[in-house]
């Protein structure tokens, strides 16, 4: 499908990682000046994405309107540019604490975020402060409740993949990409991209058949099913390009921009 024929969208649901910015956590400035021209045009756009909102509040989801609507923890919630939560599916506090033990005792460390903070393992907090993003993060032991949308894991092993198999009620996804190592991403049972995208739109008064995803890894095969158009980037894994309908550049070309401003005119 030629980029021509893909009709004007409504709505456009991004991926953060690999899409949004590059290799280097980056949002281009002509990515930039693109999100902005988007806006002005009316068109509902939000991210679409594995990242707890305690990742994005401080440079991600600034690009967007306030009012703006987006998938965070990988359709575990869906959030404001401001955090307001409109909709979420939490797992809840038990579990995350049994999950948590049983990971690290695997010797993988897990991340979840609640508001505008990042809890983890005490280990990996030293990283994520690092992050240039500027995310907050503390140590889940200063927690009391600890349910949350979604939970990260990473240092995977073989371990932690047979464990994180064995749990039925959840949907724990393994995420491979080009730029970084695996890690699984954990939701409650039958919540992904996809399941959150209708949500999105019927809160956005807009058709799903009216929405364009773009995305580059596994977990946004199923939102690249559901809505009318979809573009995988140029570098994503071979099964995303599979089920999009159109392969655009890579991040590190400015693919997204490029396709937005040919889409868009």
């Amino acid at each position: 499908m030629k980029i021509d024929s893909l009709v004007r969208p409504k709505g456009i649901l991004l991926d953060v990682d690999g899409t949004l910015t590059n290799k280097q956590r980056v949002v281009s400035e002509r990515t930039k000046e693109v999100l902005a021209k988007i806006s002005k045009k009316g068109i509902k756009t939000g991210v679409a994405t594995g990242r707890s909102y305690a990742s994005l509040a401080g440079y991600i989801l600034p690009l967007f309107p306030p009012e703006a609507l987006h998938i965070v923890a990988s359709g575990g919630q869906i959030v404001s540019s401001r955090g307001q939560v409109v909709w979420e599916k939490l797992i809840p506090h038990e579990k995350v604490v049994f999950l948590a033990k049983e990971i690290e005792k695997r010797g993988a460390y897990f991340i979840f975020g609640q508001k505008d903070i990042l809890y983890a393992s005490a280990s990996v907090v030293p990283n994520l402060l690092k992050h240039p993003w500027g995310i907050k993060a503390d140590s889940a032991n200063t927690l009391k409740d600890w349910s949350t949308p979604l939970i990260s894991v990473v240092s995977i092993n073989d371990g932690v993949r047979n464990f994180l198999g064995s749990q039925k009620d959840l949907n724990a996804e393994e995420i491979v990409t080009g730029y970084k190592p695996a890690y699984f991403d954990i939701t409650a049972k039958g919540v992904n991209k996809g399941t959150a995208a209708k949500i999105w739109a019927e809160k956005q008064g807009i058709l799903l058949k009216d929405t364009l995803a773009i995305g580059d890894s596994v977990n946004d095969i199923e939102l690249m099913r559901v809505v009318g158009a979809s573009a995988a980037m140029g570098h994503a894994i071979d099964e995303a390009k599979k089920a999009a309908q159109i392969t655009i550049g890579t991040s590190e070309e400015d693919g997204l921009a490029e396709y937005l401003e040919k889409l868009l005119g």
